[in-house]
């Protein structure tokens, strides 16, 4: 929603000023162009801006931490997709798809999704378009159509969770949803399994939001919190703009976000 209410606030503020300034300067012209000019020349300037703007925006990124330093766990082989990753462990009838946060190197949850693959459930870690999940929110297709697992496990952190949530709710065939400090936007079916988790010092969270969210969670939900943890720890790529800070470590809070999982695909 935030991301929602900026990008409102930010075509809002361009396209007015476009306007304004085209407004005074057709006022100071002896010969004035037709309003339709006016119009056009106004609206391609804040085209340009939001266009210039959004480049720079983009661009900047919370990069992959420390992600050389992790050890593959034994029996965990991690390949280069055609667009992400796959990392095959020693299961072979789970799958979890993982969309990364707004903004955050997908490589940056390689440690997790490693640990998650030697505990039992095969991982695809999608690299998305300009890092925003959003960009490609049925990023889930082609890896589904591609491999054949029995269960599927559509997960995310905080917008890519979101996003999975909509995916889930949008697509048959999807057995549960992991939600890593997020919340799903659109009502889930009771059909499909949900696993919700977030630390208790995460401050980039919208807790009223969550808490509203809530409401249609299905009935198949489990909830963990980890106490001590915060927004970022769920991957590696350092500390993120207004989050809290962690009382844990990122190690000891990627190990019990990875034990939840492996209970919840257990259900499945």
């Amino acid at each position: 929603m935030k991301y929602v209410i900026l990008s409102i606030a930010a075509l809002a503020a361009v396209f007015g000023l476009s306007f304004l300034i085209a407004g005074l300067v057709r006022r100071r012209l002896t010969r004035k162009p037709p309003v339709a000019v006016h119009i056009l020349i106004a609206a391609g300037a804040g085209i340009l801006v939001l266009g210039g703007a959004a480049a720079v925006f983009l661009n900047i990124h919370y990069p992959a931490q420390d992600i050389k330093a992790f050890a593959h766990q034994s029996g965990v082989t991690v390949t280069d997709t055609d667009g992400g990753y796959f990392i095959n462990g020693s299961g072979t009838d789970k799958a979890l798809i993982f969309y990364p946060g707004a903004m955050v190197d997908a490589d940056a949850y390689l440690p997790l999704m490693t640990r998650i693959a030697e505990s039992g459930t095969d991982c695809f870690l999608p690299e998305m378009p300009a890092r925003m999940a959003i960009f490609d929110a049925n990023a889930a297709d082609k890896i589904r159509t591609r491999y054949d697992y029995d269960t599927w496990i559509l997960a995310g952190h905080s917008m890519g969770g979101m996003i999975a949530a909509k995916y889930a709710a949008t697509h048959k065939g999807i057995d549960g949803v992991v939600l890593l400090a997020a919340y799903p936007i659109d009502k889930l079916s009771d059909t499909t399994a949900l696993l919700s988790v977030y630390g208790t010092d995460d401050t980039v969270l919208e807790r009223d939001a969550y808490e509203s969210a809530k409401a249609d969670f299905p009935a198949r939900t489990t909830e963990v919190v980890i106490a001590g943890g915060n927004h970022a720890q769920f991957g590696n790529y350092g500390a993120q703009s207004g989050d809290g800070e962690a009382h844990i470590t990122r190690e000891e809070q990627q190990r019990q976000t990875v034990e939840a999982i492996k209970a919840f695909a257990n259900i499945l």
